[in-house]
């Protein structure tokens, strides 16, 4: 049986806030919950009635204080996230946003904090986001991509030394193999398609520990990501994943 079968999915959103004129950007300290003591967007839960969109917007005032402005906030990606041996994908909706109102503020579940482009805290993130967000921050989105974890016991320690997964072109490592294969479209643009498979990856976050999940919660941890598909530069911004883990559809 695939231990990432996919048979339901649950809508999430995560809101990037970037100064492009200082290259910099907000992020959030999470201080309890699902990822707890990791550095991550602002977002959650779509709530019933909720588009996708209006949902960040939410999330972003309840978690930062502040509200993005129309002119500022577009939708940059989606990712699917898969766990082994659980069949409840998140269809995380990626946006970002350029302008804002509103003091930013701490809450009681995120604190946030300024980074520069260069000192962005990979190592106490969740491992995806070393994939994606430099696609986002280059401003080669829309994306999609699919992101898969793998469980490992509480006790195993987490490494010094962390494998850098960057999204350079045809990177090879005993510990994994990532392919990148440019497809020529209408756009002047090309799409590029990057997937890592093989063995596990040994990029663990140094504080993807036993305190950022717990057995009591939807998804206990910790986790290690096994495998990624990528896809860059693409015409039009990812609406909604199919079951199959490909996209169904794009925004208008």
């Amino acid at each position: 049986m695939d231990p990432f079968r996919l048979t339901s999915k649950k809508v999430l959103t995560l809101v990037m806030v970037i100064d492009k004129e200082q290259q910099k950007i907000l992020l959030g300290y999470k201080k309890r919950g699902f990822g707890a003591h990791l550095w991550n967007g602002f977002g959650g839960k779509v709530e019933p009635g909720e588009t996708p969109q209006q949902g960040a917007l939410r999330e972003l005032e309840e978690e930062a204080g502040i509200t993005a402005k129309p002119e500022g906030f577009q939708k940059a990606g989606l990712l699917l996230f898969l766990f082994e041996n659980d069949p409840v994908g998140l269809e995380t909706h990626v946006y970002k946003a350029y302008s804002y109102q509103g003091q930013i503020r701490e809450c009681d579940e995120m604190r946030p904090q300024w980074f520069n482009f260069a000192d962005i805290p990979y190592d106490q993130m969740w491992e995806d986001d070393r994939i994606w967000l430099p696609i986002l921050l280059k401003e080669q989105a829309p994306f999609f991509g699919r992101m898969y974890f793998k469980r490992r016991p509480l006790e195993e320690s987490v490494p010094d030394q962390l494998t850098n997964l960057s999204t350079s072109t045809s990177t090879t490592s005993t510990a994994a193999t990532t392919a990148t294969t440019t497809i020529t479209t209408a756009s002047a643009t090309p799409v590029v398609v990057e997937t890592n498979s093989s063995t596990p990856i040994a990029s663990l976050s140094k504080t993807m520990t036993a305190t950022s999940f717990t057995p009591g919660q939807p998804k206990s941890g910790p986790f290690t990501m096994f495998e990624y598909h990528i896809e860059q530069n693409l015409l039009a911004p990812p609406k909604e994943i199919a079951l199959d883990g490909t996209i169904a559809s794009f925004e208008n």
